[in-house]
This record gives C-alpha cells, structure tokens and sequence, in this order.
C-alpha cells in the first residue's frame, strides 16, 4: 500500500512540476511570430545585429518586428499608431525600408567595422568615420533588442 501510494505521489508531483516548467527557448510567440534563436540569435548586441540584418535581407519584417526590435517600441507603435494592428505596423515599417536602402548599408557596416561598448543593459555600436551615428541595443532577460533611435539620449 505505501509503495502504491508513493508511486502514486511520484506521478502527481512529476506531472505539477512539468506542468508548470518554463518554456523552451525558440518556443515563445509574439504577434502570432515563433522566435527562432538559432537562426536569428540575440545572445550578444553584435548578433542582434547580424540577425536584424538578415531579416531584412529575408525581407521578414514581421519577425524583424516581432521578435528583434525593442519590444515597448514595438508595442506602442502598434497600439497608438495602428489601432492594434501588428500587420499594418509590419507594412508601413517594410515600406520605409524598402524606401531607404542606405540605411541598410550602414547597418552592415556596423555589423562589419562597428566598434561596440556595452555596459551593463544597453550597448551601442559606432563607426569610426561617423561618431555621430549609432546603433543602440538594449537587454532584456537573456535576449539583446534593437531600439529604434540614432543618438544618445
């Protein structure tokens, strides 16, 4: 009777704690979009970079949005500019970067000559010709994001 009833314990118990074990990693979904770390890593700003570059190669914008950008931007925009809808954001935001393909170049130069500070949270890369311009990433949990500004604030 005591063995049954431990066994019986055992499965119960196991079955809670599975129950309420976190996610995997690359198993969450943000605006309906499955995060693919190995493909799009996030580890370190530099791989942010690397993955936002390739999104927009891939023209994958929703992810690029989704999953890479500054999620409280991401999130504002959608609810005080499109009325809710990620789509719509995904749309507009695909259109001002197909507009601006130098703004893409410059992005893989600093993926290829930026030089990176981190500190703490938030790391920026900059390009030694243009002090002035910057590309600003910030750490939340264990995952880097890009954030959607040019300058110090």
């Amino acid at each position: 009777m005591r063995v049954g009833l431990t066994v019986l314990l055992s499965a119960v118990l196991s079955a809670s704690l599975l129950a309420q074990a976190p996610q995997e990693k690359g198993s969450a979904k943000r605006y309906g979009i499955e995060l693919r770390l190995k493909k799009f890593p996030q580890s370190t700003p530099k791989e942010t970079l690397a993955s936002v570059v390739l999104a927009i190669q891939e023209r994958n914008f929703a992810y690029l949005l989704a999953e890479l950008a500054d999620p409280n931007f991401v999130d504002k925009r959608v609810k005080d500019n499109h009325g809710g809808s990620f789509d719509e954001f995904v749309k507009e935001a695909s259109m001002k970067i197909a507009d601006n393909p130098s703004g893409v170049k410059e992005l893989e130069q600093f993926l290829q000559a930026g030089e990176w500070e981190e500190t703490g949270n938030s790391a920026t890369a900059k390009l030694k010709d243009f002090k002035d311009r910057q590309v600003f990433f910030r750490k939340i949990g264990d995952r880097w994001f890009m954030e959607n500004k040019q300058k110090a604030e």
